[in-house]
C-alpha cells in the first residue's frame, strides 16, 4: 500500500487554481456566445467608435493622396520662382534676367522662363474681355510633360526663336475665343490695353488641368513665343521673365536644389527679392493641414469609443452581479483574487477587440466602396498603421473599463458570494 495515497499533503488540483490567460480567453468567448444580444449591444458603441475613427484617418489619407497626385498632374515635380510679392515686388521690379537663367542650368533641373501680360479679345462687336497672354519657349510639352496639347501641337522652338505670331489656346481660351468652332488654324486677333492688335495663327490646343484642378476650370490663356510678346507687347523689357519653372530632372534633390536657387537669387540681389518654392513644399503644407484635421476627425469619432467603453463597464458589472456565486465557488476552489481579475479584465478586453475587429471591416467596406463610387478618391488606403492603431485602442478601452468590475469581482469574500442569492 502506498504510504502517499490520499494523504493531505497531495490535495486533487482543482480546475479554477489552475487557470491561465487561455482558459480566460475560451471563458470569455463562451460568456460572449451565451450572451449574444446582451454582447452585441454592448460591442455596438465600440464598432462605431473604431469604424468612425479608422474611417475618418484613411479618408484624410486617401484625400492627401489624391490631391497630391492631381498637383503632380498639373505641375509635377518642381520649383518655382518669382517676385516676392509679400515684400512689395513684382514683375517690373524683381525681373529675372537672361544671366540668372545661364547660372540655373549648372543645376539638375530644366529651366524653363516665361513672360505673363494682359491681353484683351472681343466677344462681341464692341465688347471686349481680358485673358492672358503668357510667353513661353518652344516645344513645352517636350521641356515640361504636364503641358499636354489635346489638338493640333505645339509651337516649334525655331518658331518661337525667330518670333513668329503663332499661338496655342488652354481649354478655356479656345472656347472663349471660338465658341462652338475648332480653334486649331483660325486667327486669333488680340488688343494690349493700349490698344495695339496682335493676330496669331491658332496651331494647338492644350488639355485641360485634370483631377480636382480640372474642376476650377483651366484660365483663358493664349501661349505665343516670347520674341514675339518683347516685340509687340508696351510694357515687355527684352532680356527679362516675370516667371521661371524648374521642372526637376530624375533623382534630384527637391530641398537641396531648392536651397541652391535660393542662394543663386540671394547672392545676386539680396535676401527677401525673390519667391523660391517647390511643388514638394506644398505638399508639405497640404500634409500638415490634412493632419491637423485628421486629428480632429478622429477625436471626436474617438468620443463614441469613450460612450461604447463606458457600455462595456455597464455590462461587465452586470456580468460580475449575475455571476457572483460562480466567483465564490472558484474562490472556494482555490483560485485566487489576482485570477478572478485576471479573467474579468480578460473578459473585457475581448470584448472591445471583437467590437474593434468588426469595426475594422466595415471601415474597410465602406472605402472601398467610396474608390469605386468616388472619382476624386483615386487610391485605396488602408494603413496596417491604422489597423493597429484601431484594435489597440479598442483593447486599451476594454482594459481601462474592465477595471473597476474586475477589481469588484476579486474583491468579493468567497463566502458571502457562495451565499449570494
Amino acid at each position: 500500500m502506498n504510504p502517499a495515497r490520499n494523504t493531505p499533503q497531495n490535495p486533487p488540483q482543482t480546475r479554477p487554481s489552475s487557470m491561465n490567460p487561455l482558459e480566460n480567453f475560451r471563458m470569455a468567448f463562451e460568456s460572449l456566445w451565451g450572451n449574444k444580444l446582451r454582447s452585441f449591444l454592448a460591442l455596438l458603441g465600440i464598432v462605431i467608435g473604431v469604424f468612425a475613427v479608422t474611417a475618418m484617418i484613411s479618408l484624410g489619407q486617401m484625400a492627401t493622396a489624391g490631391i497630391t497626385q492631381d498637383l503632380e498632374a498639373v505641375a509635377g515635380r518642381s520649383i518655382f520662382v518669382q517676385p516676392n510679392f509679400n515684400e512689395g515686388q513684382d514683375f517690373s521690379s524683381a525681373p529675372i534676367r537672361e544671366e540668372d537663367l545661364q547660372a540655373l542650368q549648372a543645376l539638375p533641373v530644366t529651366v524653363i522662363p516665361q513672360l505673363f501680360t494682359s491681353i484683351q479679345y472681343e466677344s462681341k462687336p464692341g465688347e471686349r474681355r481680358s485673358m492672358q497672354l503668357q510667353g513661353t519657349p518652344g516645344d513645352l510639352p517636350k521641356l515640361d510633360p504636364t503641358n499636354k496639347v489635346a489638338k493640333g501641337r505645339y509651337f516649334t522652338e525655331a518658331e518661337a526663336r525667330g518670333g513668329l505670331a503663332v499661338a496655342v489656346l488652354s481649354d478655356r481660351a479656345a472656347k472663349d475665343l471660338f465658341p462652338g468652332r475648332e480653334a486649331v488654324g483660325q486667327i486669333a486677333r488680340l488688343y494690349y490695353p493700349g490698344g495695339a492688335r496682335l493676330e496669331l495663327t491658332v496651331v494647338g490646343v492644350l488639355e485641360p488641368p485634370s483631377g480636382i484642378f480640372g474642376g476650377f476650370g483651366s484660365t483663358a490663356t493664349v501661349y505665343a513665343p516670347i520674341p514675339l510678346i518683347w516685340n509687340t507687347s508696351p510694357t515687355a523689357r527684352r532680356g527679362e521673365y516675370a516667371f521661371v519653372i524648374l521642372p526637376l530632372k530624375k533623382g534630384a534633390d527637391a530641398q537641396q536644389v531648392t536651397r541652391q536657387v535660393q542662394r543663386i537669387f540671394e547672392s545676386r540681389y539680396g535676401k527677401g527679392k525673390y519667391q523660391v518654392q517647390s511643388t514638394e513644399s506644398f505638399q508639405g503644407t497640404l500634409r500638415s493641414i490634412t493632419l491637423i484635421l485628421q486629428a480632429l476627425l478622429g477625436a471626436i469619432a474617438g468620443l463614441s469609443l469613450l460612450v461604447g467603453g463606458i457600455g462595456i463597464m455597464n455590462i461587465m458589472l452586470v456580468s460580475v452581479t449575475e455571476r457572483t456565486r460562480e466567483i465564490g465557488l472558484r474562490k472556494a476552489l482555490g483560485a485566487t483574487s489576482g485570477q478572478i481579475r485576471q479573467q474579468f479584465l480578460i473578459e473585457a478586453v475581448v470584448l472591445t477587440l471583437v467590437g474593434g475587429v468588426l469595426g475594422v471591416v466595415l471601415a474597410a467596406g465602406l472605402l472601398l466602396l467610396i474608390t469605386a463610387t468616388v472619382p476624386f478618391f483615386k487610391v485605396y488606403i488602408l494603413s496596417p498603421t491604422t489597423v493597429f492603431l484601431a484594435l489597440a485602442v479598442s483593447a486599451l478601452v476594454g482594459l481601462f473599463f474592465g477595471v473597476w468590475p474586475a477589481a469588484r469581482a476579486a474583491a468579493l469574500d468567497p463566502i458571502e458570494a457562495l451565499r449570494y442569492e
